[in-house]
């Protein structure tokens, strides 16, 4: 599928970069809408690999936290151990579509980096009604998180509501529509609410400029595993 006419050099035009790489620094979250980052051949290639992974239920989140969602790992990224994908063909195949090169350069540019950002985790999340991501912040999971990239699969669903708590007076909501691309900071707390209708399914990944054993204090863990 073709790109814009204003994108032949990459998905993004300097322009348009730049702009995003502002309003992450100020909001600490932005949207980057449809077919901007992802094309729908790509989504549906998404859509197509992911139904060979395997899923399981998660309540627990690393901290402690409170969740009620499916999860396809993709990439995991447990205490003491360096990032790798999981078995399977699939796992690699998607790995290696969001490591795109004219992908990687536009997300560098819009959080900022002089040098290469890895994926350290990567997961698939399904939502059906009175499923829900409870608050929690990111960087528990791995102290070198820095920035969470959560693109939207599906459209038809209700609630499920991306909501963001910049500090504890304000909260900042998000609903990004089918093929749209969330990227927040992993210092912010935040959670998902509560799908009512439908099913919200996503696609979400981890990145950071370090990519060597993921330091969290492996003490402190839980058996559970972050979700976003």
């Amino acid at each position: 599928m073709a790109r814009s006419a204003n994108n032949k050099k990459g998905l993004l035009s300097e322009e348009a970069l730049t702009k995003f790489r502002i309003e992450l620094l100020v909001k600490g979250t932005i949207v980057i809408g449809p077919q901007t980052l992802f094309t729908q051949d790509e989504l549906a290639r998404i859509n197509q690999l992911q139904a060979e992974i395997p899923e399981e239920q998660v309540r627990l989140g690393d901290a402690g936290d409170s969740h009620n969602v499916f999860v396809k790992r993709v990439r995991v990224d447990p205490p003491g151990r360096n990032p790798s994908n999981v078995d399977g063909a699939a796992p690699g195949q998607i790995i290696d579509l969001l490591e795109r090169k004219d992908r990687g350069f536009a997300l560098k540019t819009i959080l900022g980096a002089s040098s290469e950002y890895v994926i350290r985790r990567c997961q698939l999340h399904r939502m059906p009604p009175g499923s829900f991501v409870g608050i929690h912040l990111d960087a528990e999971s791995d102290p070198d998180f820095e920035y969470s990239v959560i693109v939207q699969l599906a459209q038809d669903f209700e609630g499920g509501e991306f909501v963001v708590y910049p500090s504890a007076y304000e909260q900042q909501v998000f609903r990004p529509p089918f093929g749209a691309v969330l990227v927040t900071t992993c210092r912010l707390r935040h959670e998902v609410k509560p799908v009512s209708a439908g099913e919200r399914r996503s696609l979400v990944y981890f990145c950071s400029k370090r990519s060597g054993t993921n330091r969290r204090v492996i003490e402190s863990s839980t058996s559970g595993h972050e979700a976003s």
